[in-house]
């Protein structure tokens, strides 16, 4: 091999090391300097709920404590026997221990003794849950609570959702990749959150309206609801 051969072999190869190195440094700074992105999904699940139950709670007032204690166990047998005839059966209601106080501790100025029972009732008849809750108050009841709305299989339900709601970041995930001419994603960090069918106690004034808006806008349906928020490496 003449001289002029080896110059450009040894040229040729020289190039060669160098693009190597560069193409190395290059690769390396793409692998250590990822795009970072933070998505947020969302996974909702509605299926029709298979129970609800309210609590409730009713108090009689008297100059003596004996006269409070028959007063508010009336009440209470005036209500159960109408919650089985609504087709709640005996084991679905729950009633707690009875309990007397003055009058006074309740409202300033008042005089006697006040008793009270506390009360819950499970229902399978969900769309007909507004028509119980204006029959416990027709019976006296004192405060009746929203309606917790419950369904089977949660475990399946809740899996359903927290499902779409990856799929949605996901999907938000590859948008901006694609926007970015990134071709590789990698899942970082990921948390969550749910939410579903709650309760708060009401008033006589309000309860009537807060369950009819509720039941018209549920319409007997339990929503569960996961949200994700997940972060990713593009390159």
């Amino acid at each position: 091999m003449d001289p002029a051969q080896c110059y450009s072999w040894g040229f040729k190869k020289i190039l060669l090391v160098f693009g190597t190195l560069v193409f190395a440094m290059l690769l390396w700074t793409w692998l250590n300097s990822p795009m970072i992105v933070t998505v947020t999904g969302t996974g909702e699940v509605s299926v029709p709920a298979t129970s609800a139950t309210v609590s409730f709670s009713l108090t009689s007032t008297d100059a003596s404590v004996q006269g409070a204690i028959v007063a508010v166990k009336g009440k209470a047998a005036a209500v159960r026997g109408m919650l089985k005839a609504s087709g709640i059966s005996e084991e679905d209601i729950i009633e707690s221990q009875l309990t007397v106080v003055p009058a006074s501790l309740i409202a300033q100025g008042a005089s006697g003794f006040q008793a009270q029972v506390v009360m819950s009732a499970k229902t399978i008849h969900v769309t007909a849950i507004s028509d119980l809750i204006s029959n416990l108050y027709d019976q006296g009841v004192s405060v009746v609570s929203q309606p917790v709305l419950a369904v089977e299989k949660m475990d399946e339900l809740e899996a359903k959702a927290m499902d779409q709601a990856l799929k949605d970041a996901k999907s938000k995930a590859s948008k901006i990749a694609l926007k970015n001419w990134k071709l590789v994603k990698k899942m970082i960090a990921l948390t969550q959150q749910s939410s579903a069918s709650t309760a708060t106690a009401t008033s006589k004034a309000d309860t009537l309206t807060e369950a009819n808006d509720q039941q018209a806008a549920q319409n007997g349906v339990f929503k569960i609801v996961k949200t994700v928020s997940v972060s990713y490496k593009m390159w």
